[in-house]
């Protein structure tokens, strides 16, 4: 099958599915080899079992359309597609995520929150869902054993993004905060994680949602240039996210969806409270997670080493521990030309 991205992390995403699918005797592609649309319509297509568009959820329509009356044209049945947001999404930025998506043939959801949801918007909507399948986490590489407090290293990895709440100044703000905690902790290094995703080619659930506000201030790299210089701090490129993350003792963010690799690596995480429970800073997805709290408080970066633990009930509701099992998927798509047959018989 064929896995296809539109960003550095939802092509991270896919590699872990993948690794995930291999396991389970399946053979992947990562890389297309052609672009959306011309692939749609490509004869490429015919040798595979399965598609996956973890992509802008708005090309997911012109995609089927194409694909289908390509198919329909050379008189074969269409690939299968299976779709879905690759990082946690609850609310607003679910429906918004999911609705583009309704017409594949397969929706992989993440946990029995998303499950719910999801019925709940095709209730209101009054459009049939496709079937869906829970993978679990499926974005995130695979859990790694947390280090003791003792022999994390003096890392601090702060995680930016390009959504923040609309507050005049609230960037050189949280940059003066971190400059102050590097001067009261001049053993530790703070690294300043440029988002991965600010270039615009991740999808509409990779952020916050739509009420969200691109902050047209100058971002922290900028901001970071025109400071006098701390030893102790330093910025990351945004190619740099996972290697960041293998080496941080400590993250924290607003609400980055890099958060979710951080839990996946089983760093503290702290999320940052100062800001409030916002809807568009992904507040209705966060709270209940038991890792909020204020940045503003911090003495120094010491205090970070004893975060508290994740709600284990919060992290059941949104899949954490299924998988991640690409079984039911592998099942789905053998089970295919048996449901193709009968809809054939139907018609």
């Amino acid at each position: 099958m064929l896995l296809v991205s539109d960003s550095p992390a939802t092509r991270s995403a896919c590699g872990a599915l993948a690794t995930a699918l291999e396991s389970a005797g399946a053979e992947v592609l990562l890389d297309a080899p052609l672009g959306l649309e011309a692939l749609s319509c490509s004869d490429l297509l015919l040798g595979l079992d399965g598609v996956g568009l973890f992509i802008n959820p708005l090309q997911v329509p012109p995609f089927l359309q194409r694909l289908r009356q390509a198919a329909a044209l050379r008189g074969r049945t269409p690939v299968a597609v299976f779709s879905g947001p690759s990082t946690p999404l609850v609310g607003d930025d679910l429906a918004m995520d999911l609705l583009p998506r309704l017409g594949v043939d397969l929706l992989c959801l993440q946990g029995p929150r998303q499950q719910e949801e999801l019925a709940d918007l095709v209730r209101t909507c009054g459009q049939s869902p496709p079937p869906t399948a829970l993978l679990g986490l499926w974005g995130l590489a695979p859990k790694l054993p947390a280090a003791a407090p003792g022999s994390r290293p003096r890392r601090l990895v702060f995680l930016e993004q390009a959504m923040l709440p609309p507050a005049p100044g609230a960037r050189l703000r949280l940059l003066e905060v971190l400059e102050r905690l590097c001067s009261s902790s001049p053993d530790w290094e703070v690294i300043l994680q440029s988002d991965p995703l600010q270039d615009g080619l991740g999808h509409a659930g990779n952020h916050a949602g739509s009420a969200a506000v691109e902050d047209s201030e100058p971002s922290l790299a900028a901001l970071l240039e025109q400071r006098p210089p701390l030893a102790n701090l330093r910025l990351a490129p945004p190619s740099d996210w996972a290697r960041s993350l293998d080496r941080a003792g400590v993250c924290a963010t607003i609400s980055s969806p890099l958060l979710w690799e951080a839990l996946g690596r089983e760093l503290p995480l702290l999320l940052l409270g100062d800001y409030g429970i916002r809807s568009d800073m992904q507040g209705p997805l966060l709270f209940g997670s038991g890792l909020m709290g204020r940045i503003t408080s911090c003495e120094n970066l010491e205090e970070l080493l004893h975060l508290p633990s994740p709600n284990p009930g919060w992290l059941r509701e949104l899949g954490w521990e299924i998988g991640p099992d690409a079984a039911a998927l592998i099942q789905w798509l053998a089970d295919r030309p048996a449901q193709a047959t009968d809809l054939a018989e139907q018609r």
